[in-house]
């Protein structure tokens, strides 16, 4: 898996995505680490008996089974993996085009951060009447001071 992410990231551009194992405590850890093995993926160990990790993507807590989450933790898929093969990357990658944000809701100077900087980009847009889509959090088609209100939202949160 630490190569595909590897290959997301340096071929098609998915920067901010991360491959997290979790394993149950009952296996070998050998076999647990296998997911892992020359890698920096990151390997949570699921304790029994209530496996309280896997629970939380229940129903669909399976053995060897790939379950994607959005930025919010929202449910996106699940994907049976018993082999890694170009189906299933394919399947992956589909997930990734359709989810995938490349941009930080409410980065108007695309420094990935959000903070009051972003605030005076926007307000001096609303002032000076300027459209940036950028600037447009809530995607009105217009920029104004609902804007401004999104993003001291998003930096209070």
């Amino acid at each position: 898996m630490s190569d595909f992410q590897s290959e997301l990231i340096n071929d098609y551009g998915f920067e901010n995505i991360v491959f997290i194992a979790v394993g149950r405590d009952i296996f070998n850890a050998g076999t647990t680490n296998n997911f892992c093995s020359n890698s920096d993926l990151p390997l949570v160990i699921d304790t029994s008996p209530d496996y309280p990790i896997r629970a939380q993507f229940s129903p669909y807590s399976g053995h060897k089974s790939l379950t994607a989450t959005g930025y919010d933790g929202e449910f996106l898929a699940n994907i049976s993996l018993n082999s890694l093969s170009n189906s299933v990357k394919n399947q992956i990658i589909d997930i990734l085009n359709e989810h995938y944000q490349d941009t930080i809701s409410g980065d108007v100077n695309s420094d990935e951060l959000v903070n009051v900087q972003d605030i005076v980009l926007v307000v001096n847009l609303v002032l000076s009447n300027t459209f940036d889509s950028d600037a447009d959090i809530n995607n009105d088609g217009l920029v104004n001071v609902l804007d401004v209100v999104q993003v001291v939202n998003i930096i209070l949160n």
